[in-house]
């Protein structure tokens, strides 16, 4: 191996850790987030699913295709370093109030939004609840869109919460470990330290009807901004593949990867969001 074929990290400002309070239903929640300030390219908020957690995206902030970017996101209430609020009433809808709050907070000009599972649905709640204002673009990876996607919040409102936090919730964070695919492996990870289970179990009942509805498919289809859709290749028999590929949105499948892809293969999974945000990123006025 030469000097020339070796890996070497970007040249990126170092991200930031904070706090950023948000205020929802009469609470002032505290939300942790990460914040990478860019060198002149667009702006992106990710957005983490059920179970997940802002860590999710770390490896963007080592990829080459986002190194120019600002990026940022946020633990929802519940997950990560959040702590959960049972008198906040606390679903979906109220995470999509949140995303936006924290955007205006940390994202003043144009932003891309990128959601993750059931972080896709909250991304397309925000747009239904607030418009597209400043967002150039979407990003969903596998984010939920028809019942199909809804592998593990359908498991969830089968129960009443003493009965999945005293055992269903332990069994299907097990089921993740004994996968084949790094990602749901870590994400089972985070599922043991990183989440209340009581924000699991609410996140999951507007997660299902949402999904079941049939409603989001068509938003996705009908939103007037750049959109992209990441799948991996191990879904790649989602029914809903060939409607998107007949539309204007625009498809990536990731190699080696199923559908936590941000592990199974981080590298591909942001270059793919690169390559979208760039190509689809409003100029700046001369």
């Amino acid at each position: 191996m030469t000097p020339a074929t070796l890996q070497r990290p970007i040249v990126a400002p170092v991200p930031s850790f904070g706090v950023v309070d948000v205020d929802l239903h009469g609470h002032t929640l505290a939300l942790p987030y990460f914040y990478r300030p860019g060198t002149g390219g667009p702006a992106v908020l990710f957005v983490h699913g059920l179970g997940g957690c802002k860590e999710n995206f770390h490896a963007a902030l080592q990829n080459p295709a986002l190194a120019d970017c600002t990026l940022a996101s946020f633990d929802a209430p519940g997950t990560g370093l959040a702590c959960f609020e049972p008198d906040a009433r606390l679903d979906v809808s109220a995470l999509a109030d949140l995303s936006h709050q924290v955007a205006e907070r940390l994202l003043p000009g144009p932003y891309f939004l990128v959601g993750a599972s059931m972080g896709g649905l909250i991304t397309l709640l925000q747009l239904r609840r607030y418009g597209v204002g400043r967002v150039q673009g979407l990003v969903s990876l596998e984010g939920n869109l028809l019942a199909e996607d809804c592998m593990f919040s359908r498991r969830v409102i089968a129960h009443p919460l003493a009965r999945f936090a005293a055992s269903v919730f332990d069994e299907m964070r097990l089921d993740l470990e004994r996968s084949t695919w790094v990602g749901d492996r870590v994400i089972a990870q985070h599922m043991a330290v990183n989440v209340d289970v009581r924000a699991y179990h609410a996140y999951s009942f507007e997660t299902v009807a949402e999904s079941d509805s049939g409603r989001l498919l068509d938003e996705l289809l009908a939103l007037p901004i750049p959109r992209l859709f990441v799948y991996g290749h191990a879904n790649r028999t989602l029914s809903y593949l060939p409607r998107l590929r007949a539309s204007a949105v625009a498809l990536a499948e990731i190699p080696d990867a199923a559908h936590f892809m941000f592990y199974d293969n981080p590298l591909a999974t942001f270059r793919a969001v690169g390559d979208f945000v760039h190509a689809h990123a409003a100029q700046p006025e001369a």
